[in-house]
């Protein structure tokens, strides 16, 4: 195990010379949501987690990543995959293992346009039939290191043994962070 951990943090520091480490958080009407991530912003691997909260019933999902980024020219495109934990308090709390992926745009005036999805179907989850997130939207970084940002994000899923699907997290946020 622990040369596993070795080999990863090899593969890590060898991906990118300038893996930058940035922390985000993000509010809806109803959900918060809290991000940190090393090497998102650069080509090569990336590590990533983040913690939601549904702050109207509960609801909360943990996430735990790893991809990698491949830029070319202003286009940053992203596979990976994650490890979720789903907390929904209708029977359908478990672990998913969605896979998926990201594009952003760098545009003038240092914004961009972003958008990223991820789904788990049921033989990559032991609650539910399927899980699906996506998020996406509008970034700025008026000054280094501070990014502000505006979106939409859902997270939702199909039931399983004979439970309805529902939706966990779903609407418009604002949000900003730093990358250092």
């Amino acid at each position: 195990m622990k040369a596993r951990l070795i080999g990863i943090g090899m593969l890590l520091c060898a991906s990118s010379s300038a893996m930058a480490l940035g922390i985000t958080a993000e509010q809806g009407k109803n959900f918060s949501n809290i991000q940190a991530e090393i090497g998102r912003s650069s080509s090569g691997l990336y590590i990533d987690g983040q913690w939601t909260k549904n702050t109207a019933d509960g609801v909360q999902l943990a996430e735990a990543g790893t991809g990698y980024n491949l830029e070319i020219g202003p286009v940053m495109l992203s596979a990976g995959a994650k490890a979720t934990y789903i907390g929904a308090k209708k029977g359908d709390n478990g672990i998913a293992f969605p896979l998926g992926g990201s594009v952003t745009l760098n545009l003038p005036g240092n914004f961009a346009i972003y958008g990223e999805g991820y789904s788990a179907p049921e033989h990559l989850a032991n609650s539910v039939k399927n899980f699906v997130e996506a998020d996406g939207g509008i970034s700025w970084t008026p000054i280094t290191p501070l990014t502000l940002k505006a979106g939409y994000r859902y997270a939702g899923v199909d039931g399983k043994d004979g439970r309805p699907g529902h939706t966990l997290i779903d609407g418009p946020f604002i949000g900003g962070g730093v990358v250092f």
